[in-house]
């Protein structure tokens, strides 16, 4: 008995000396992150991990005064591209989900395997064709365009997810409704989606993070400026001005990490329930 509760020690102990390292790994860029923020560019590049002594806010006043860059027009950028793409990513997917759920022809089974084979295409080799048909079609430096091609681009994993959970859900719950006399955008509003929230949460934080954090799609296809893409402006080709980095990395992640403490439960819960039923 001692020597198994020795061993349920050991074990316990070698896991939390295990989290822990994972922990200060996790956390070592955030780290580097927030005291960089506070450092001038010849202090960061000679010594990254120092504390800031004194802290200075110059890094921040300089990416918010800078003539050339206007933080409000990438921050409205980028939230129209994760707000409207993500709301029409979940929209468009969830009615072929349930489609492809519930049908069982011929049809559906060759939609969903076009999915499929949609997870198994990467993202970026499609970059150069989509460049020139959004050329010939006058689309470049297009917000709506390039919501479209971040739509396109989710579009199979989310239908993916929603087919799933759909599948999984009492095909009593619709019958019983049809005898009610509702039909069918009835039911899907009133009794399936409604009964799939989860997975309306967990593909919203998928497509929705993917989304927010995509560099190259604006920079390259719609030639829009985000807040991830205004990074790129104190990189140049000789110099990086570090100091205007680490201040635009901030401004990058301090929405997000705002929307995850204010609906943190959520987040979770969406997680979870994709982890289990995805």
């Amino acid at each position: 008995m001692n020597m198994k509760n020795r061993k349920t020690s050991a074990s316990s102990i070698i896991l939390k000396i295990f989290l822990v390292i994972l922990a200060v790994i996790f956390a070592t860029p955030l780290y580097i992150t927030l005291i960089n923020i506070f450092k001038s560019t010849k202090e960061i590049s000679s010594s990254p991990m120092s504390f800031p002594l004194p802290p200075i806010l110059d890094n921040i006043i300089k990416v918010i005064k800078n003539p050339n860059v206007n933080l409000g027009e990438m921050y409205f950028n980028s939230l129209c591209i994760t707000i409207f793409g993500a709301l029409i990513c979940i929209l468009v997917s969830a009615l072929a989900g349930y489609y492809l759920a519930r049908m069982k022809s011929k049809l559906s089974q060759g939609i969903y395997i076009y999915f499929l084979l949609g997870l198994m295409v990467p993202y970026a080799i499609v970059y150069v064709p989509l460049v020139s048909i959004f050329k010939g079609i006058g689309l470049v430096g297009n917000l709506p365009g390039l919501i479209m091609v971040f739509v396109s681009g989710s579009i199979s994993f989310s239908v993916f997810m929603y087919q799933g959970f759909i599948k999984s859900t009492p095909v009593e719950l619709e019958e019983a409704a049809i005898i009610d006399g509702a039909g069918q955008l009835k039911i899907f509003t009133a009794v399936i989606f409604p009964l799939v929230k989860p997975c309306t949460t967990t593909v919203a934080i998928f497509i929705g993070l993917s989304m927010w954090n995509d560099f190259l799609t604006p920079l390259l296809i719609g030639q829009i400026k985000t807040i991830t893409v205004g990074i790129y402006t104190a990189i140049g080709p000789y110099a990086s001005d570090w100091g205007s980095v680490f201040a635009y990395v901030m401004f990058a992640t301090l929405p997000i990490v705002i929307a995850y403490l204010l609906a943190q439960r959520q987040f979770i819960e969406g997680l979870t329930a994709g982890a289990l039923k995805g």
